[in-house]
Order: structure tokens, then C-alpha cells, then sequence
């Protein structure tokens, strides 16, 4: 009897194994690299005072939703993080964008504001949601530029994905080669903007 209760136990942790092993298989968590400009219009962005950036998400399984979040570093030391915005899955699946866009402010006298106004938007086919934000920025005489994710990641539930960057730095350069994290760990001043899934 007690061998025929270990066995039924074994089945049952077995069966209950596999059944998870592949609820986690069937799951996708793919981030695709996109343009918020594509083509001609991308030469006009810098002219316009946006910086901006923009991925394709797709996702397929349980979790109820995803978050954006960013983090501010400065000379290779952690400033801060906060979470951005969230929205819920719906039917088990997310198919659609997520994008950011950073402006100055300009006070009265029509000088660059220390704040930026940083604004992001997950959308998809019904609709979208999204904030804006403000937040320090860096030093008004640093040159700067976007970090773009540059190929698809295919990521577990539990990750956290770096899908973003933005530097600045004193002497005006970027070293570029390197992933996001690392340029903006290696900058003056740098904001990561990373997804995640709840």
C-alpha cells in the first residue's frame, strides 16, 4: 500500500512538473528594435528638440501586466529608479510599441529649464496609455545622444529587459560598441529605460 500511494505521489509531482515545464515553453517575451522617425523624417528629430526612442513588444503568457521603469546614473554610480508606467495583459497577450521622448523645458527667458519633461507611451491596436514625468536633467554644456536597442531579445517572465539608453557627457563624444548598460555606466550622466512583466 505505502508503495502504491510513493507511486501515485511521484505521478502526480511528475505530471504537475511537466504541466509547468511547459506553461513556461508556451510563454514568449520578445523585444524588437523599432524607429519612432523612420527614413527622411529621421534626419529632422535632433532639429526638433525630441529625443526619442521607440521597441516593438511582444508578449504570450500569465503574467497580468507590464512596466516601464528608468534608472539615472552619473560617472558609474547609481542615481535613482523609478517606475514609469504600467499596463494590464490582456487575454494572456501584448502586441504593440512602446515609446519615450525627452524635451526641455525653457524657462521665461527662454534658457534650458534642470528639468526635462520625459514622456512614454505603451500602445497597442486598442489604444494606449501613457506619462509624463519630469525629471533632472544633465548637464546643459554635455554633448548627448541615444542608445538604441539594436537586435531582438528574447527574454524569460522574470527578466527585466534594458530596451533604451541615453548619455552625456562633458567632452561632447560617446565611445558606442558597447550595450546599453555599459555606455551608460561608462558616461557622465546616463538614463536607462528598462520593461518588465508583474
Amino acid at each position: 500500500m505505502k508503495k502504491l500511494i510513493c507511486l501515485i505521489i511521484i505521478t502526480i509531482l511528475i505530471i504537475t512538473g511537466c504541466t509547468a515545464e511547459k506553461d513556461a515553453t508556451n510563454s514568449i517575451f520578445k523585444v524588437v528594435p523599432s524607429k519612432l522617425f523612420e527614413g527622411d523624417t529621421k534626419k529632422l528629430e535632433p532639429h526638433l528638440d525630441m529625443i526619442t526612442g521607440c521597441i516593438e513588444v511582444e508578449y504570450k503568457g500569465n503574467k497580468e501586466s507590464f512596466g516601464l521603469k528608468y534608472e539615472i546614473w552619473e560617472e558609474g554610480k547609481f542615481i535613482e529608479s523609478n517606475n514609469v508606467i504600467s499596463t494590464k495583459i490582456k487575454d494572456d497577450k501584448f502586441d504593440g510599441e512602446v515609446n519615450i521622448s525627452l524635451k526641455d523645458i525653457l524657462d521665461t527667458n527662454l534658457e534650458k529649464s534642470d528639468l526635462m519633461i520625459m514622456k512614454t507611451v505603451i500602445s497597442d491596436n486598442s489604444g494606449y496609455v501613457a506619462s509624463t514625468k519630469h525629471i533632472d536633467r544633465f548637464d546643459k554644456e554635455f554633448g548627448y545622444g541615444p542608445i538604441e536597442l539594436q537586435k531582438e531579445v528574447n527574454a524569460t517572465e522574470n527578466e527585466e529587459v534594458t530596451v533604451w539608453g541615453l548619455t552625456a557627457n562633458k567632452d561632447s563624444y560617446s565611445t558606442g560598441g558597447k550595450d546599453i548598460e555599459d555606455e551608460v555606466k561608462n558616461a557622465s550622466w546616463g538614463l536607462i529605460l528598462k520593461i518588465y512583466l508583474k
